[in-house]
């Protein structure tokens, strides 16, 4: 009986894919795709959906349906079983989180509370203070928002080196902004701080970088 790595290695030969190709497209190692091949070991879940995908077949023709391989068959979930998405809807949860802490501390070190209801010290008190300009410009912008989506998106992708790297260099951004963005010499002329050009260059790198990361790190 064919097995699901004599399968993999038929439907990767019609497609005229060698196994470093097949790796590159899966963001998998060579290695990983050898295994697959000689039975060592098998893809994941996600991993056999994007296989069939790639080969224009379905999960069911690429495994096979009896014998010893007959409960590997039995054992793949629907496409959008919550089995197959919590894992990514958790790691889109838990950066969704860290993102809102970062705006709590932001009101709590920026944003008094004296004069305002808590709604509106939550969502429209202004930052106040010469150390708040960087935090009031991501709100003010946007941009906060817009990064704490790509990073919520690209978990829920399971470009989960991609979504941690946004994460990571939005907040060293950050950091470096507030430290070495003030520019007091430039504040007559309207340049009193350069924050925003710190944390734009920084975040931007994440985005090679995240892709990188996850490429290299591939899914077994």
């Amino acid at each position: 009986m064919t097995t699901l790595g004599q399968r993999i290695r038929e439907h990767r030969r019609r497609a005229g894919l060698s196994q470093e190709a097949l790796a590159r497209r899966m963001d998998v190692s060579r290695q990983a795709v050898t295994k697959w091949e000689s039975g060592q070991s098998a893809p994941s879940t996600e991993n056999l959906f994007r296989l069939a995908e790639l080969f224009g077949t379905t999960v069911d023709l690429l495994l096979p349906s009896e014998g010893a391989d007959a409960p590997a068959a039995e054992a793949v979930p629907p496409l959008w079983s919550w089995s197959r998405r919590r894992p990514r809807v958790l790691a889109a949860l838990a950066v969704t989180a860290g993102y809102l802490v970062f705006y709590l501390l932001g009101r709590i070190l920026w944003c008094p509370l004296e004069g305002s209801s808590l709604l509106g010290w939550l969502l429209w008190e202004r930052p106040r203070g010469g150390e708040s300009y960087l935090y009031g410009w991501l709100l003010s912008s946007g941009l906060f928002w817009w990064a704490m989506a790509l990073s919520a998106l690209t978990a829920l992708l399971g470009r989960y080196r991609l979504s941690v790297t946004t994460c990571a260099y939005f907040l060293i951004g950050f950091l470096m902004g507030l430290v070495l963005g003030p520019h007091p010499a430039g504040a007559a002329m309207g340049h009193g701080h350069y924050g925003w050009a710190f944390w734009g260059c920084i975040y931007l790198l994440s985005l090679p970088m995240g892709c990188w990361r996850n490429g290299r790190g591939g899914r077994a």
